[in-house]
């Protein structure tokens, strides 16, 4: 694996930062039509990003999910708290430090977090009509870049 480049191209730099304010009203807009999911499925997309982080790891604590989402602690318990009035998830102690308290996805959970995953599939189905196939393969390379790069810098 290649080494962090301490000595990035400043053009590069502001390709991409200009790349990324292009992008983002476009994925909204036409990628990933959020507010159609939260209308259809009645789930704001932080708890859609909930579900997900607990549908990969299995289970994570309310200071990991803090972590992750890039959102302070006291906003993150009432978010998990609404999960559970809902049954999507639960808070479990942990088998091995009993004083430490896991939030965990729950089968209605998984169930909403697939029912959600068929809508995008959906409306990445009825857009990618319209993409070049050469266009849509490039597309998923690129998602895939970004996610890769995107996980190995989390802070």
């Amino acid at each position: 694996m290649d080494s962090p480049n301490q000595n990035i191209d400043p053009a590069l730099v502001d390709r991409i930062a200009r790349n990324i304010f292009a992008s983002l009203p476009l994925l909204r807009k036409r990628l990933l039509h959020m507010d159609t999911i939260q209308a259809e499925h009645g789930i704001p997309l932080s708890h859609v990003q909930v579900l997900s982080m607990l549908s990969e790891t299995g289970s994570m604590s309310v200071s990991e999910i803090s972590r992750r989402l890039g959102i302070a602690k006291p906003n993150i318990t009432p978010l998990v708290d609404r999960l559970i009035e809902v049954g999507l998830v639960d808070r479990q102690r942990d088998t091995v430090d009993r004083r430490v308290v896991n939030v965990v996805i729950m089968p209605e959970g998984e169930e909403k977090l697939n029912a959600i995953h068929n809508t995008i599939v959906q409306q990445v189905q009825e857009w990618g009509q319209d993409v070049p196939l050469e266009d849509f393969n490039d597309l998923s390379e690129a998602l895939v870049t970004i996610t890769r790069v995107l996980n190995t810098t989390q802070s």
